[in-house]
């Protein structure tokens, strides 16, 4: 059995060009989502690499014309944190709406800090107790709660201004429309 080569331009296939440009689009699409949805934070990776690494899938799932949507990023950025970010990713995928994309990548770098700080300045013991690890995890779990409502008080803020100054320039522009563009 012979294959045609890659040089071959007898191609023996009934598809037109087209439709193979079309098909290997598609199987394009489906491996960039596999990855997409495969994506894991690696031990030892930065929050920063692995937001880069995911942004770049799903800015080529863009390209090809398979956007990714905001909130399924936010899904698939807190499916690939392993375990010692479980209590920060229920805490934010508990959140009604989910944060933005960048707004859940600013949580988890905040969260990263204090675990980059827990590891540099570590407890007088060499083996603390189960009560000082559940004192020292329970006080950074309520420090990232407070920046997490911080947060989302400035989101809320935010959109709500934004809101308003579309009221605004909608009164506005419907004045000008009204007085005939004066």
């Amino acid at each position: 059995m012979s294959f045609p080569s890659d040089t071959d331009d007898s191609k023996s296939t009934s598809m037109p060009k087209s439709e193979l440009g079309s098909r290997d689009e598609t199987i394009l699409g489906q491996q960039l989502k596999m990855q997409f949805h495969s994506i894991r934070k690696g031990d030892g990776e930065s929050i920063e690499s692995y937001v880069k690494n995911l942004k770049s899938t799903a800015d080529s799932l863009t390209a090809i014309g398979n956007p990714i949507s905001d909130q399924d990023l936010v899904v698939q950025l807190l499916a690939g944190l392993p375990s010692q970010y479980s209590p920060y990713r229920n805490t934010i995928s508990s959140k009604f709406p989910l944060p933005d994309f960048s707004g859940a990548c600013s949580l988890l770098y905040m969260y990263e800090a204090l675990l980059q700080e827990q590891k540099a300045n570590p407890t007088t013991s060499t083996s603390p107790s189960e009560e000082e690890n559940y004192n020292y995890n329970n006080n950074n779990k309520e420090r990232f709660d407070k920046l997490l409502d911080v947060f989302s008080t400035v989101t809320s803020v935010a959109t709500t201004a934004w809101d308003l100054w579309s009221v605004f320039r909608n009164i506005i522009n419907n004045n000008n429309n009204n007085n005939g563009g004066r």
